[in-house]
Formats: structure tokens, C-alpha cells, sequence
């Protein structure tokens, strides 16, 4: 196997057997194959000065130099293209997604090899035995690959940023993101800088970027809102869980909050104003207002009907609540309830009536006591007649009584 580093810094000399300079960079042509071939060589000349040579000038590519077939007069003009990706500058230690460990690995060196007089790239080498080899260290480097042979990341797998921009450091890959969690795709996030974070997000569905969001820390949150403009902030928010949407724009400036609030529908921007005029430690200012909810003579057939489509999301489907003509709070029962009871039956004729609720303004202890208490998954938040406003759910309480900086904010390589 031949690797970049073994081919950087060697001498290029030509027909005259003079020193041309030394490899810089060698360019491959994107396009054309699945493996590309080098198609330049970037020679530095001396004195900051380089210049492009074309592979076809090379007469012998060797371990120790590469001699051309021409002298430097009569080399063919050359320049570099728009397919052309210079593999040291905008490949080396550049980094990619590792969907197993679900984390970013750095691209330590770029496979090669040789195919008749041509040289083709294979892939990228993430393992320490080639953070060895280009430190200088040959022998160790092959005794370590030869005992721990490392991942091959073959280039049909890698899909990188443009080349032109040496500060993007991989384009993400839809189907490779989508396979991976929000929490997961929190954390890579949290590595990439505010603009590589945009370009992440923006490849993912609208959904899957808002829950992403949803599992970054709020430092970061308001970070990647400061990346977007008004229309595209106001999008992402529209997406996300109305509470933690809420939580989102109380972090922001009063003016950025605003801005945001009068992009949204009416009837969201409503809610989230409901939720925002809560004080944030209080039941109020937890809650999600999305829960489901049914009236006391609706039958468990017509109740298990409804909720076919459109399917509810996992977390409100915890309990569903029951409640009257006025929206009083009047028993609640589990998706298990509903499964066992007679199809023909009303709800009211199985649901718990002696129901544990919190009130607007109960204080956050009490939320968090009152669910580890009776070991709930959701409660529900009730005005002052009874009325069911919201319900904090178990990933809320987490949230409070969790480590406070376990949410990451770049630690992916500290």
C-alpha cells in the first residue's frame, strides 16, 4: 500500500535530471471514476513559489523522487481545475463521520496505488499507525498496521466539503446522518465550527435538524440560531417541541425572540408567547402544551381509531387525558389501558380518576418530586379551575436534575 505522506517532499526532477522542486500536493480529478487518479502534481519550486505538473509528464514514479518525461521548458501547460482536489490541503486531517462509534475521526493519511503508469486514490487511513508513518516513523507504522490493521475508509464512502473552502471540513452525507440519533448528531455538531454546523443541519430533514437541536446544550442552540437568518430561525423553531422551542427564545435577546415570534404562524407564535409569559422555574414554564387528549364517552374503539393517523409522537403518548366540554381535567389512562379494555366501552368507565397533577405555578421541586414519587412518565399542569394547560414529561425532569453541562458543547476531542 502507498500512502501520501510517502510521497510528499520528494524530489521532482526532469528530463535534464534538474531539480524541479519538491511534492507539495498531488491533485485528483473528481468526476470521472470511483476511485479518481492524480492528475497534478503540486511542486513547490523554492522561494514560496510552486508550480502545477501534469501526471502525464511523469516518466517514473519512484520511492525515493518522481523524474519527468520533459524538461521544465517543454512541460504541458497545466493549471488546477474545478474537479481537482488537492489531497494534503483539503483532505489530510480533514475529518469525517464514523457511523459505528458515531463520532468524528480525523483523517490521519490517503491510500494510493498504483495502476499500470497512473496512481489512484483508494481511501483514507483514520488509524494511529499513520499518524506514525507521517511523523517520520516507517517501520513502527507498518508493525503497528501488520498487529492492528486499521479501518479502511474506502473514498467512495468519504464525501468532503469544497475544495476551494479550506474551512469546511466534510459534507455531510443524508443517509449516513439520518442513520444516526439526534443526541448522536448533537454531539458531532458540537466539534464543528457555527458554519460546518449550519451545513450539517441543513442536510438533515427539517424534523431530524430540529430535534437535533433539541439535544444540543442552550449555549449551542443560540449559537446555531445566530447562524441563521430571521426566516430560517423561525423555520427550525416552528419544528421544535413547543417547550423547548420556548426555552430556546427566552435564552435569545428580547429583539432576536420577537423577530422569530412574528415569522410564525399566529396560532404558534401564540403558544409560544402562553409559554413564554410562565415563569421559566415553574410547571408552566416546563410544559409542553402537546398532549393527547379525549372526552370521558368517547369508546376505546373510536379513541384506538383516532390515533391511527396521523400517529402521535412517542413522547405524548405516554397517558391520555381526559377532559370535558371546558377543558376541566377529569382521569387519565395508559396506551396499555386502552389495548385491554372492551372496544365498546367509554373511557370514563376505565380510566383513573384519582390522578396526580401539578398546578400553573408549581415549583420546579415539586414538579420533579411528584414524578419520582409516583414513578410517572408525564404529568399534567392544571390552571387554577382545573383546566389542563400542558404536561412536563420525564425527559424534562431529566433535564433539571441531570449534570448541567452533560449536554456537550465540543468535547468530542478534549
Amino acid at each position: 500500500m502507498l500512502y501520501l505522506s510517502e510521497v510528499l517532499n520528494l524530489p521532482v526532477i526532469d528530463a535534464q535530471s534538474r531539480t524541479l522542486g519538491r511534492v507539495a500536493d498531488l491533485a485528483a480529478r473528481l468526476g470521472a471514476y470511483t476511485y479518481p487518479y492524480v492528475s497534478l502534481i503540486r511542486v513547490n519550486t523554492g522561494r514560496r513559489s510552486h508550480r502545477y505538473v501534469s501526471w502525464r509528464d511523469v516518466l517514473a514514479f519512484e520511492a525515493t523522487q518522481i523524474i519527468l518525461s520533459r524538461g521544465v521548458a517543454d512541460l504541458s501547460p497545466t493549471q488546477l481545475e474545478d474537479a481537482d482536489v488537492l489531497l494534503s490541503k483539503n483532505v489530510l486531517d480533514k475529518q469525517i463521520v464514523d457511523l459505528e462509534d458515531r463520532k468524528l475521526v480525523r483523517v490521519q493519511d490517503v491510500q494510493l496505488a498504483r495502476t499500470g503508469h497512473a496512481l489512484q486514490v483508494l481511501g483514507v487511513d483514520i488509524s494511529a499507525s499513520a499518524l506514525v508513518r507521517r511523523l517520520g516513523f516507517k517501520h513502527l507504522a507498518n508493525a503497528l498496521a501488520r498487529r492492528f490493521p486499521p479501518p479502511a475508509v474506502e473514498w467512495q464512502d468519504v464525501e468532503l466539503t469544497d475544495w476551494r473552502d479550506s474551512n469546511l471540513r466534510l459534507r455531510f452525507r443524508k443517509a449516513a446522518l439520518n442513520r444516526l440519533h439526534p443526541a448522536d448528531l448533537a454531539e458531532i455538531a458540537a466539534s464543528l465550527s457555527s458554519e460546518e454546523r449550519k451545513i450539517m443541519l441543513e442536510t438533515l430533514p427539517d424534523e431530524v435538524a430540529a430535534d437535533t437541536v433539541e439535544e444540543m446544550s442552550p449555549k449551542l442552540q443560540v449559537s446555531v440560531v445566530d447562524s441563521l437568518d430571521g426566516k430560517e430561525a423561525a423555520g427550525l423553531v416552528e419544528e421544535m417541541d413547543p417547550d423547548d422551542a420556548s426555552s430556546l427564545l427566552e435564552d435569545l435577546p428580547q429583539e432576536r425572540a420577537q423577530e422569530i415570534l412574528s415569522l410564525l404562524p399566529r396560532s404558534e407564535a401564540q403558544e409560544l408567547e402562553e409559554l413564554l409569559s410562565q415563569p421559566e422555574d415553574s410547571a408552566g414554564g416546563l410544559m409542553t402544551p402537546e398532549y393527547l387528549s379525549v372526552r370521558p364517552r368517547a369508546l376505546a374503539r373510536e379513541v384506538i381509531e383516532g390515533f391511527r393517523n396521523p400517529i402521535p409522537e412517542g413522547e405524548h403518548t405516554f397517558y391520555i387525558y381526559v377532559t370535558d366540554e371546558a377543558g376541566h381535567l377529569c382521569g387519565v389512562f395508559s396506551l396499555r389501558d386502552l389495548i385491554l379494555a372492551d372496544p365498546e366501552i367509554p373511557v370514563e368507565e376505565f380510566m383513573t380518576h384519582g390522578l396526580v397533577y401539578v398546578s400553573l405555578d408549581a415549583k420546579e421541586k415539586e414538579v420533579v418530586c411528584k414524578i419520582m414519587k409516583y414513578n410517572l412518565k408525564a404529568i399534567p399542569v392544571v390552571d387554577d379551575e382545573n383546566g389542563l394547560k400542558g404536561i412536563v414529561t420525564i425527559d424534562d425532569v431529566i433535564d433539571l436534575v441531570g449534570p448541567k453541562d452533560w449536554r456537550q458543547e465540543g468535547t468530542l476531542f478534549s
